[in-house]
Parts: C-alpha cells; sequence; structure tokens
C-alpha cells in the first residue's frame, strides 16, 4: 500500500532507521536515477510502449514494465523485449535492432525531459539539505551516463552529485550489486553506512545484497511489492524525511 502524503511530512516510520543511519560518522546516501531521483517512470513507460508498437507490434503494458522491465538497464529491457518478442531466438548483444531502438530512445528521452525537468522541487531540496549536512551522495542507475548527465545538467544539484555509477561502469546489472558496490568504493565509505533511495524489486535487492539499508519510493504505484523487500516505503522524495535526523 503506498504511503500517503502526510507520512512523508512526518516519516515517524523512517525514524528509527534514518537516526541510526544518521549516527554513523561514514554515512552516506545513494539514489537510483530513473523513478527515484529523477520522476520519470511514465516518461520511459510511455518511450519503451511507442518504440515497441513500432518496431515491434507489441504492446507493453504498465504491469509488464513495472513488475519486469523497471530496474533493469535501458539495454537490458530492450534485449529482453527484443529476445522474446523479435524475430529469432534472443538479442544478442550485437542486434542492430537494440542499438536503433536504443538511439531512438535517447532522442525521444531528450525531448521530453528538456520540456520539463523530471527532478522534482521537493527532490532537489532533499539533495541540498543532504548536502548542507556534509553527507556524501552517489548516483547508481541502469541508465546510460550521458541521458543521467543531460537531466543533471539542466538541474540545480549537478554539483552536489560526488559519484555516478552507470551502465557503462558495470558488467552486471540490478539485482547484481555491482553498482552499489561501485558506488561504495568510489565514495570511500562502507556499505553499511549507505543508505540507499530506489524504486524497483531488482534495485531494492541489489542494494540489499550489499548490505545497505534501502528505502523504497513508489511515487503512485502500488507499493506492496517493494514494501516486502525493502526496509521502508514513502511515496516520494522530500527533505521533510530529515527531520528530526539531520540539522535543516
Amino acid at each position: 500500500m503506498v504511503n500517503s502524503p502526510s507520512d512523508i511530512a512526518s516519516p515517524a516510520h523512517l525514524t528509527p532507521l534514518l537516526r541510526g543511519w544518521a549516527a554513523s560518522p561514514g554515512r552516506g546516501v545513494i539514489f537510483d536515477f530513473n523513478g527515484t531521483l529523477s520522476n520519470d517512470e511514465p516518461i520511459l513507460l510511455r518511450i519503451f510502449t511507442e518504440l515497441f508498437a513500432e518496431h515491434l507490434h507489441w504492446t507493453l503494458s504498465p504491469d509488464d514494465y513495472y513488475s519486469r522491465l523497471a530496474g533493469h538497464s535501458d539495454r537490458e529491457i530492450i534485449e529482453m523485449v527484443v529476445g522474446n518478442i523479435g524475430p529469432g531466438d534472443g538479442a544478442p548483444k550485437d542486434d542492430p535492432l537494440v542499438d536503433l531502438l536504443l538511439t531512438q530512445r535517447r532522442r525521444r528521452y531528450r525531448e521530453l525531459v528538456e520540456a520539463s525537468s523530471p527532478i522534482t522541487p521537493a527532490a532537489a531540496a532533499l539533495v541540498r539539505r543532504l548536502s548542507r549536512a556534509g553527507v556524501p551522495l552517489a548516483i547508481v542507475t541502469g541508465a546510460q551516463r550521458p541521458d543521467v548527465e543531460f537531466v543533471l545538467e539542466r538541474s540545480s544539484i549537478a554539483d552536489l552529485i560526488r559519484l555516478m555509477v552507470t551502465e557503462e561502469d558495470v558488467t552486471r546489472g540490478k539485482p547484481d550489486p555491482e553498482g552499489f558496490l561501485a558506488g561504495a568504493v568510489g565514495l570511500g565509505l562502507d556499505p553499511r553506512d549507505l543508505l540507499v533511495f530506489e524504486d524497483s524489486v531488482a534495485g531494492i535487492r541489489a542494494a540489499k545484497a550489499a548490505g545497505m539499508a534501502c528505502v523504497a519510493v513508489v511515487g503512485t504505484r502500488d507499493g506492496t511489492a517493494l514494501a516486502t523487500e525493502a526496509d521502508c516505503v514513502v511515496a516520494g522524495l522530500s527533505p521533510s524525511l530529515m527531520d528530526g535526523v539531520l540539522p535543516d
């Protein structure tokens, strides 16, 4: 069940977890990008739905996207769908259709996010509050680096993110913990002192496998599946999550 906005304004359910995390001198925060720091999962769902309909004549349902695909890298999503729906058996790494769809996905994504930033004011305010408190910040995502940079460069928080681990930096995507462990190494912190914000089951499993505490961000979706995996569930990112935990 998705938490209400009032839960975010006064997140008493988060207090024990966050106070334990904040007590560590080596504390840090890692954000997933798509659907978490960047409120763009509806944009990605729209783009993938259009691309698969145009090139594969297959209709991607929201349930299929959120239950099976969200949380995987862009290339993995396209390879999985092309492998199951497209011609032939599976989608080899050098399949030209995969590369074509990746190129078109990037172009359409940039057109849509340039018109309106998917990083909400509340999410940006949380990043600034964490930064003021001296908390090192990183992004670990299955998105491609140029897309993440494109969005961040048009935001007010680009200079506050110390490290990015993107699709290009790992050999195994979420739910494998490789990306999160690389984030811990890059920040120079113990994984046990890191707090992760994620919006997918694959991402939560990756964070937990890396030994990190994880808060699920569910947005407007049903958070039942996420709640069974994460330490806590919130409806969205907001600076008020840190009320009573970090100084304002």
